[in-house]
């Protein structure tokens, strides 16, 4: 218990500490940086299992909450992008396993799991329902992480234009509610609603239950006429626990080879920033895509991750929020059996 309140202590003081600072996903890094530290270093960091399905349903409720019926209508002019999309993520996905396994970082499995477009803890579950190395899918996607939460947007905020802000990017959460009372008993049903469906979930052993499925019903409600204003400091609180619970299960002592290591990581960053480059470029002149937009839809971490942190770096696109969900399905329900498919036709 001690260690649980200083490790959220820690990461929530010094992620307030870049907040302050305008850090771009401040709040999350500092979290990050804080328990990875504690844990490494002191190996006093711990956070419950817990806290990760907190963070996961308060993330899958706000990426639930954040699309509108009305932005749907965007989608009969979209959908070749998304096709893009999909097969980009696809090419990085075989690109970075086939790479990895070349360099000998682990089998083909692990290496075709290591490249899943998914979140890091979604995607580590998956590791180990599939019987792939859970620890270096771990070491791989922290990386993602660490690259898509600190270098990327940095990258994108520096290089890419300011996207031009319309009224309803404006608005917070799914919907104007002009009852704040209101608002709050609906931000609790709704939450009340997404944690049982995550808890249902985990008892079917559906892969990254807890954010796949609040986001799932989250979304229902939404569209279905039961709007919520999500608040500000409740994502904040969320990317606290996320933060603090990634940074925790960095273990140097299982992450193998240095040399090893430093081609995965390597190859893995350069593939996945090139990838967001050139297919953002391509979405922008083909499609008329916002290169910043364009961009962070290809973003090196995962979309739940993403979906948090995207309001700090100034975007806020209805579009952006649709194509995270749809990043999120078909990384946890299709990707991991196309790895699966591709791994039996090499083995």
């Amino acid at each position: 218990m001690i260690q649980t309140t200083l490790t959220l202590a820690l990461s929530a003081a010094v992620g307030y500490l870049l907040y302050r600072k305008h850090v771009p996903a401040g709040m999350l890094i500092g979290a990050v940086i804080a328990s990875a530290v504690l844990t490494a270093a002191f190996h006093a960091g711990h956070i419950p299992d817990a806290a990760k399905n907190i963070a996961q349903v308060i993330a899958g409720t706000f990426i639930g909450c954040s699309a509108r019926r009305e932005d749907f209508h965007q989608l009969r002019t979209f959908w070749k992008p998304v096709l893009m999309i999909t097969f980009s993520l696809l090419v990085v996905n075989m690109a970075i396993g086939f790479l990895l396994c070349l360099t000998g970082y682990s089998d083909l499995l692990t290496c075709l799991v290591c490249a899943i477009p998914g979140g890091i803890a979604e995607t580590t579950l998956i590791a180990s329902d599939f019987g792939a190395d859970p620890s270096k899918v771990l070491l791989v996607h922290f990386c993602r992480l660490i690259v898509g939460l600190m270098v990327f947007p940095l990258v994108v905020e520096r290089f890419t234009p300011p996207m031009r802000e319309t009224a309803s990017d404006k608005q917070d959460g799914c919907g104007e509610v002009p009852d704040p009372r209101r608002n709050t008993l609906r931000l609790l049903a709704a939450l009340a609603v997404a944690a049982l469906c995550a808890w249902g979930g985990s008892l079917l052993h559906i892969p990254a239950a807890p954010v796949l499925c609040s986001l799932l019903s989250t979304f229902l409600l939404n569209i279905s006429g039961f709007p919520i204003r999500f608040p500000q400091w409740l994502r904040r609180v969320a990317q606290i626990l996320s933060g603090a619970y990634i940074g925790c299960l960095l273990d140097p002592s299982r992450f193998g080879s240095p040399v090893t290591v430093l081609w995965a990581i390597l190859i893995t960053t350069v593939v996945l920033l090139a990838n967001a480059a050139v297919f953002g470029r391509w979405m922008e002149k083909l499609f008329g895509v916002p290169l910043r937009e364009g961009m962070l839809m290809l973003t090196p971490a995962g979309a739940s991750d993403m979906a948090l942190i995207s309001a700090d770096i100034g975007v806020s696109s209805p579009r952006l929020i649709l194509v995270q969900i749809y990043r999120l399905i078909i990384a946890t329900a299709i990707f991991p059996q196309i790895c699966l498919l591709i791994n039996g036709l090499f083995s």
